[in-house]
């Protein structure tokens, strides 16, 4: 016979969420508390969530009741405190667990304590030890006093010690060679300016005959032309010889000009019929004048500079430059032979050849292959210390360039569903150091991945504000509203208040919307973002916000900031998402300890293949310090109380998440940003070259963990191409039809998957050419033909 009060099928006893602790035997009593506690820790979690999703399913029992509060009961012997209240959850779902889950790391944590007061002497700073000025390297004292005085340049570095004497004497082709942040922009753009300079006064010969020196004008033809890779690096470069030219006592003549990409062609068509004696222009935008522009006169120009030539060949610009240098050697009428040059007594300063160097901090295959197409019986150029391995070969270049010595590089490892607030506790606990206004760059792999997160980090708080209250109530200052003389003092900025006691909202520097407020990190930061999807005047805009503002400063961005741009006073780089090669991990990093100053960076890793990256790659650039994934959220979350009760920081990272998840839940449009955003983020993630396959191969990707980085809660079914074209994806390891994003060729059109082996095998370009074609494919289908940002 049944009993009535019978439960069917199954019944939860009261003591089903009894938590067994194992016995811990050997080690230290520390180790084996810890390891006690932490077990503790995990069977809580699990019988809270799994009382949670009995709930969610059915109908709540006094039973499971009693069990979810005994079990909260148990967290801790202290006294219960307010907690907020927690996420309604929908009939049937189920919220995964921060926590939970997560694969665990192979390696062991760095103890870095004893590299904190270890300071390396920067490799790239100007020389402190007298052996050179610029004087002394061949330079007209006006040049040289002008550097010292208005730039406040006291010494030149090592490669310009290495490379201004000969490119100023010889008229011979040359490559320069050097790390990042060493000055190789005014290596080269020095002798051009001292040489053109040189024409103002009158030759030797002139002298004798009692001849006057002829009058130079910005008419007298354009003599250098300097190439750059990017739009950011081409505006960079005319800045800095805008400054060069206007020196005191020195020749007002020289104008120099830029054109580049996204610029309106007709204005450039109106400076280059005025005259320019220095242009500085991307590949493209170039070919195009030198094809198109009849008032463009290229026949007496003498140098031709290839900046970044790595990034030019990446990029794809190989067969633009054979075309520039084949249009420049056509139109050309510098004299071939010693009878012809009687008729350029007025130059007779500059050389008597066409001279072309190129400028790389590498020495990949790629690059000699420019250097082929472009140079002839040039010199090698690096510098005196720092590349003492550095050969002739290949090879030996790569092995030779390190980054700056000064730089202190890390790395943390964080599972997929830990990255977001990884990156929000970092980001916090480097907005709260004692730094005037620290600037921090955060580096992605893909446009829509910038924008998710910068919308992330820019949006209102709970109630509706946009800028946190301060801590305790500070005591008001009789400083006036528009006084920032304190700004530079290494203190806290001080918060302005408005008469009710509360923040005062301070107007934006522009209406640019690729600049926000950052609530959430720091009352008063600046979050800018930048990536090649965005036009032209708002990138100009943006790095100039960025560059100049004198508040707490973020710049999000993928690798088109990652080349030649200087930007002052950086203090940190986060790689959020991994290079696609070891040459632009150099150069992210090489933002910051710029010139001799000192500088961070850190890189976020997945746990299991991804660890290999270490020794693959960070170990052949410096010493990096793995740091402890607990210790950055304990220092994130905890804040001023570090060393309260252990796992409170926990708490506040799933409130942070949860609060996340349901702003991209109570919004379509950012619902469908997040999911962008992440299938964009897998298949740049197919990218990375066939070296480092092993380390980033998309099928070890947990789909659904990946997910809830991106505040999405169930990843999403398929992987969309903007502009058309799905495969289906899987929520789990090992799912290879979702994983392979597809592509469609630009002539047949026809599909082909991202994995296939077909393109070069030059590590160099494998990645970008990969991203070229998925851009080309879907500009062609009229969608964002800039996806990942390669121009």
């Amino acid at each position: 016979m049944a009993d009535d009060a019978m439960v069917v099928n199954f019944d939860i006893s009261p003591d089903a969420f009894t938590i067994v602790t194992p016995k811990f035997k050997g080690g230290r009593w520390k180790d084996r508390l810890k390891a006690k506690k932490a077990v503790e820790h995990r069977a809580r979690k699990r019988a809270i969530e799994a009382a949670e999703f009995n709930i969610a399913r059915t109908t709540p029992t006094p039973t499971s009741e009693t069990a979810i509060t005994a079990v909260r009961r148990k967290r801790s012997d202290e006294k219960p405190k307010q907690k907020p209240a927690p996420q309604a959850v929908k009939t049937g779902e189920f919220v995964s667990s921060l926590w939970t889950g997560n694969p665990e790391a192979a390696g062991a944590v760095t103890d870095d304590k004893g590299e904190e007061g270890k300071v390396n002497e920067p490799s790239n700073a100007p020389l402190a030890d007298g052996s050179a000025t610029f004087t002394t390297l061949g330079l007209s004292p006006i040049l040289a006093n002008h550097l010292t005085t208005k730039l406040s340049l006291k010494a030149p570095t090592a490669i310009q010690r290495s490379a201004i004497p000969e490119l100023i004497s010889t008229d011979s082709d040359a490559f320069i060679q050097a790390e990042t942040g060493s000055g190789k922009t005014l290596t080269y753009l020095l002798p051009i300016v001292n040489r053109i300079m040189s024409l103002s006064l009158s030759p030797p010969s002139a002298q004798q005959d009692g001849e006057s020196a002829a009058k130079q004008t910005r008419h007298s033809g354009l003599y250098a032309i300097v190439l750059a890779p990017t739009r950011e690096l081409c505006r960079q470069i005319s800045t800095v010889l805008s400054t060069l030219i206007h020196c005191k006592n020195g020749p007002h003549w020289i104008v120099p000009g830029a054109v580049s990409g996204g610029e309106k062609k007709k204005s450039e068509k109106a400076r280059l019929r005025k005259g320019i004696n220095i242009l500085v222009a991307t590949p493209g935008r170039l070919l195009d004048h030198l094809e198109n522009t009849e008032s463009l006169d290229v026949s007496r120009v003498r140098w031709v500079v290839l900046d970044e030539g790595d990034r030019l060949m990446e990029l794809g610009f190989e067969e633009t430059i054979g075309s520039i240098l084949g249009i420049l050697e056509k139109k050309s009428k510098l004299p071939k032979k010693r009878e012809e040059a009687a008729g350029w007594k007025s130059e007779a300063g500059l050389p008597r050849r066409r001279v072309s160097m190129l400028c790389s901090a590498t020495m990949k295959t790629n690059v000699q292959r420019l250097g082929d197409i472009s140079l002839k019986e040039a010199l090698y150029i690096k510098a005196e210390k720092g590349y003492d391995n550095a050969g002739g070969s290949s090879k030996g270049g790569e092995e030779g360039f390190q980054a700056p010595a000064q730089l202190k590089q890390s790395y943390v490892v964080v599972p997929a569903k830990l990255r977001l607030v990884g990156l929000n506790a970092i980001l916090k606990r480097a907005l709260i150091r004692q730094t005037a206004s620290p600037k921090i760059i955060v580096f992605f792999s893909c446009s829509d991945s910038v924008d998710f997160h910068f919308q992330v980090f820019s949006r209102l708080l709970e109630d509706g504000s946009d800028i946190k209250p301060p801590k305790p109530t500070p005591k008001p200052t009789k400083r006036s509203e528009g006084s920032e003389k304190d700004s530079a003092k290494p203190q806290a900025p001080e918060t302005k208040l408005d008469p009710s006691g509360k923040p005062a909202k301070q107007p934006l520097p522009s209406n640019n919307p690729a600049i926000a407020k950052a609530p959430h990190l720091h009352p008063t930061a600046l979050l800018h973002k930048l990536h090649g999807s965005l036009p032209q005047p708002i990138r100009t805009s943006t790095l100039h916000s960025f560059a100049h503002t004198t508040s707490p400063s973020l710049l999000f961005c993928t690798d088109v900031a990652a080349r030649g741009l200087d930007l002052p006073n950086v203090d940190l780089i986060i790689q959020f998402d991994p290079p696609f090669s070891r040459d632009d991990h150099l150069h992210r990093i090489g933002r910051t300890a710029r010139a001799g100053r000192a500088g961070r960076a850190i890189m976020f890793l997945l746990p299991g293949p991804e660890e290999g990256y270490v020794d693959a790659v960070l170990k052949k650039c410096g010493n990096p310090i793995r740091a402890d994934m607990d210790e950055v959220f304990k220092k994130g979350f905890g804040g001023e109380g570090v060393n309260r009760k252990k796992r409170e920081w926990e708490d506040k990272a799933t409130e942070w998440q949860l609060e996340v998840e349901r702003w991209v839940l109570a919004d379509k449009a950012v619902m469908d940003l997040s999911k962008k955003a992440w299938g964009s983020h897998i298949r740049a993630y197919t990218t990375h070259v066939a070296s480092e396959k092993g380390m980033f191969n998309h099928k070890a990707l947990h789909y659904g963990h990946l997910a809830k980085s991106f505040g999405i809660r169930d990843a999403p079914g398929d992987i969309r191409v903007p502009g058309g074209g799905a495969t289906s994806g899987g929520k789990g390891r090992g799912n290879t039809t979702g994983s392979a994003a597809t592509a469609t060729s630009a002539k047949a059109g026809a599909k082909r998957s991202l994995d296939a082996e077909d393109l070069p095998s030059d590590a160099g370009l494998e990645a970008v050419r990969k991203m070229r074609k998925i851009a080309f494919s879907m500009q062609m289908k009229k969608g964002m033909a800039s996806e990942f940002n390669i121009g």
